[in-house]
């Protein structure tokens, strides 16, 4: 009974910290390449190759607060990806524009 128990306690440790940093992790697409390899938002460090941004921990924000606040201060983005939301179509539209009137 307690092997099982361990083994099922042991089965979590290991499945937590890779679902944590999927859900912590965001990305986002510029319609532009960056002009920047990295830059921090929020406390959070952001690599940047080409037109493609990533960061392995973004802080806990709404992502429409998070993509306003990200695309003021990098630009247009194309593709926007925040702690397991993605954020497309008329809602990326909407914070692009948002972004652009500060």
């Amino acid at each position: 009974m307690r092997t099982a128990i361990f083994a099922g306690l042991m089965a979590c440790a290991f499945v937590t910290p890779a679902f944590a940093a999927e859900t912590e992790s965001a990305s986002l697409k510029l319609k532009t390449p960056a002009t920047t390899e990295s830059f921090i938002h929020d406390g959070s460090a952001w690599r940047c190759e080409g037109d493609t941004c990533t960061t392995t921990k973004a802080r806990s924000l709404p992502a429409s607060r998070a993509c306003r606040k990200l695309a003021a201060q990098v630009g247009e983005l194309t593709a926007f990806t925040y702690r397991g939301a993605v954020i497309e179509g008329d809602a990326l539209a909407d914070c692009n524009t948002a972004a652009k009137k500060g």
